[in-house]
């Protein structure tokens, strides 16, 4: 149109039209119906996406109009069904041109069912307010989804008091109080010196120099010069083959009493004896379950007299207290006649185990009496009798 105005450049045309159509605009696509006996002829493939509404099927004018959309899908059979490009698509007898449909994804709901109606919670979720992945808490409650909803009576929770992590409630913990006894020895109780399974001798090592005998050695460990008392304990040696110096000879040296008990709760257990031998000794106990017994032993060194022991085991503590003694032995001795009359006035002589000889004399009734701690298995004979002249008789 031709005018003498100027021309305002500065606004665009009254009926101007915008051509731009949106740039994710989709292209309007009609599918085909396919009979069952056409869709039996297809690949399972092919059967299972068009069944489950994934794809449709298009006519040949819908296929020509977008053989350039890559989500187009040509089908054609020779001998069998394949996939081809649309240039061996328009030539085959036997084809099918497919196309994704455009599924709507599904609306979510959670809630109750009260008289067959739903409460959709896409309101709980235009009051939610998302920023950097992170969930608001909403100012209302929250209806979820409870057994009680299911029985008509819907519940609701506070999601603040929901979303805090429950606090711990501190348990008591169950003190297991340390516990020790003594079994052995009992208390005020006597012990003899003598070997049995509470006592035992005592052994040690010496080595005979060549400045000194058997018989010397076994003058100094058992008060008696006897040498038999220490070859006793060392084969291969006798008085007939003697050691040499430099032999290296077990010699008995004191006893040792066993001390024995048990405790709980406890690694550890300390032992303290006093008396004429004292000492102290801390043993290490294996772990134990709580309130599990624990037994201990030791043995200690000890000589005649009055012993006081105490056990401690963080902080348990027992005691007892007995006396160890030497055993003593006594001999009666009584020489009669074949007729039964007393011998009186007669001289004796025993000979102790350790090798000591002790000699005596009958009193008028031919009678004496004889003890010491050494005098177990102690032979007697007489100096006026010959050994067949006598013999033991019936007591």
């Amino acid at each position: 149109m031709l005018t003498k105005d100027p021309v305002n450049l500065n606004y665009p045309p009254l009926f101007e039209q915008p051509h731009n159509e949106p740039e994710n605009s989709e292209p309007v696509v009609t599918f085909s119906y396919l009979s069952r006996a056409q869709l039996c002829k297809l690949p399972k493939v092919l059967q299972r996406q068009l069944q489950d509404n994934l794809f449709g099927a298009l006519d040949k004018h819908q296929a020509a109009r977008l053989r350039d959309d890559t989500r187009c899908q040509y089908w054609a059979k020779d001998k069998e069904w394949k996939k081809v490009p649309y240039s061996v698509f328009k030539q085959a007898n036997t084809r099918l041109a497919v196309y994704p449909k455009q599924t709507q994804a599904p609306t979510k709901y959670s809630g109750a069912v009260n008289n067959g109606s739903i409460t959709s919670s896409q309101t709980a979720l235009q009051n939610n307010t998302f920023i950097n992945n992170t969930v608001m808490t909403p100012s209302t409650s929250a209806f979820i989804n409870s057994q009680s909803a299911a029985q008509n009576s819907p519940q609701f929770i506070n999601q603040q008091s929901y979303n805090q992590k429950p606090k711990k409630v501190s348990q008591p913990i169950q003190e297991h109080a340390p516990a020790v006894r003594i079994y052995k020895p009992e208390l005020n109780s006597t012990m003899l010196l003598k070997a049995s399974h509470t006592v035992r001798q005592n052994f040690t090592t010496h080595v005979l120099s060549a400045a000194e005998t058997v018989e010397q050695l076994a003058q100094q460990y058992t008060g008696y010069k006897n040498a038999n008392l220490i070859y006793d304990y060392n084969l291969g040696y006798s008085e007939r083959k003697p050691a040499k110096a430099g032999t290296s000879l077990t010699v008995p040296n004191g006893w040792k009493l066993n001390i024995e008990g048990s405790c709980s709760n406890s690694r550890s257990v300390v032992i303290q004896w006093q008396g004429p031998t004292s000492g102290q000794i801390t043993l290490q106990l294996e772990k134990k379950r709580p309130d599990e017994v624990s037994f201990w032993q030791h043995y200690a060194e000890v000589k005649p007299g009055l012993y006081n022991v105490t056990v401690t085991a963080s902080g348990a503590t027992d005691t007892t207290t007995f006396t160890v003694e030497q055993p003593t032995l006594a001999y009666e001795i009584e020489l009669l006649d074949e007729a039964g009359e007393p011998q009186a006035n007669m001289g004796y002589k025993i000979r102790l185990r350790n090798g000591h000889i002790i000699t005596g004399q009958l009193d008028q009734n031919g009678y004496a009496n004889v003890s010491g701690p050494d005098f177990e298995n102690a032979k007697v004979s007489f100096f006026e009798l010959d050994s067949e002249d006598w013999s033991v008789g019936k007591v």
